[in-house]
């Protein structure tokens, strides 16, 4: 941790370079995220940390002060909109899940055409909570939407915070505003898109046939794991996000036991903290390997999340959702290698 704890402030000037200042914005965003996440506790909570990751590892810019109000109201519109659509298409399967394969379509093919990042997993985790939870209690829906919004608008802040104590130089911030990322051909862009609904629509109707509300987060995670464009490139790399997975969860383990030892809710985000310098030191740094610390941490943010404030026998919580995220990512890695071979068989 010697090359990670040298990026605190004081620290032989490491902060007059970028890239450390990044980490640092990075580890110390994430800590902030799950303070406020496990500090407060409302339902769905353990979300913000997670992504606001995305947001907290991009180099571009935070949004304005008008694009993090947008971005907030048009997460508050398509919720409301989805509560009023579910409300009158459930008793309708056909255009209530030919509806939703629309609207994920939608998604997925903005997400692949520059849309932001960020909004596209808001948008995509409130896609496929509301109706599952809609069909238990709409009472219930009501304070999902309201979680949703209350997390996407503390991300912001987060994410605003983060910027405002630790700032990129001018330079680097001109550098990453002006850098744009060309877009794939229309055709190439709605392919990827198509075959993102694949893998991410029979998985919402299994679940919603068969009522697995409990096991919600395998659905989400398979939608937000086919969003990572290496997992749709080749089974190679989105093997990757397996081992990932597997390196969170034993962080994520090895944190919860030194948290069984000082359980201190300061102790919780230190760990956060140096967990975050650590892999956000190894993802921000480039490499074939880089997008596996990413994933690494976030399954641990994801794990302490939802267990550390858990009743009952937490240590069984933390290995049954390293199982349910395991399940997840195996499948998703799956489910694109075998629909890309599909593919290829198709063209020769």
């Amino acid at each position: 941790m010697s090359a990670e704890l040298a990026m605190v402030p004081g620290a032989s000037g490491a902060l007059t370079d970028p890239r450390a200042r990044h980490v640092l914005r990075y580890a110390v965003g994430a800590t902030v995220a799950m303070g406020i996440a496990m500090g407060v506790a409302w339902p769905l909570s353990f979300l913000v940390p997670v992504l606001s990751l995305s947001f907290l590892a991009s180099p571009e810019p935070p949004p304005t002060l008008r694009k993090g109000v947008m971005f907030v109201a048009t997460i508050a519109v398509a919720c409301v909109a989805g509560l009023w659509a579910i409300k009158y298409l459930i008793g309708i399967p056909a255009l209530f899940f030919g509806g939703f394969a629309l609207l994920l379509l939608r998604v997925f093919y903005a997400a692949n055409s520059g849309a932001p990042p960020f909004l596209m997993l808001w948008l995509l985790v409130a896609l496929l909570l509301l109706p599952m939870i809609a069909v238990m209690s709409p009472d219930i829906a009501v304070l999902v939407v309201r979680s949703l919004v209350l997390g996407a608008a503390l991300s912001v802040l987060v994410g605003w915070m983060a910027h405002g104590l630790i700032p990129d130089p001018r330079e680097a911030a001109g550098a990453a505003a002006k850098a744009t990322k060309p877009l794939a051909p229309a055709r190439e862009r709605l392919a990827t898109a198509l075959l993102q609904v694949a893998v991410v629509f029979p998985v919402f109707v299994l679940f919603h046939l068969m009522e697995w509300a409990g096991a919600l987060l395998v659905l989400i995670f398979v939608a937000l794991f086919s969003l990572q464009p290496a997992v749709a490139a080749n089974f190679k790399a989105g093997s990757a996000l397996i081992l990932g997975n597997l390196i969170g969860g034993i962080a994520a383990i090895a944190s919860y036991q030194l948290l069984m030892v000082v359980p201190e809710f300061p102790f919780l985000l230190l760990l956060c903290l140096l967990a975050g310098l650590f892999f956000g030191n190894h993802l921000l740094g480039g490499g074939k390997k880089a997008p596996l610390f990413g994933m690494a941490y976030s399954t641990m943010l994801l794990i302490l999340g939802t267990t550390t404030s858990s009743e009952g026998d937490a240590t069984s919580a933390v290995y049954a959702r390293i199982f349910q995220m395991t399940v997840a990512v195996t499948y998703v890695v799956f489910a694109f290698g075998f629909l890309n071979r599909l593919r290829a068989a198709g063209r020769s």
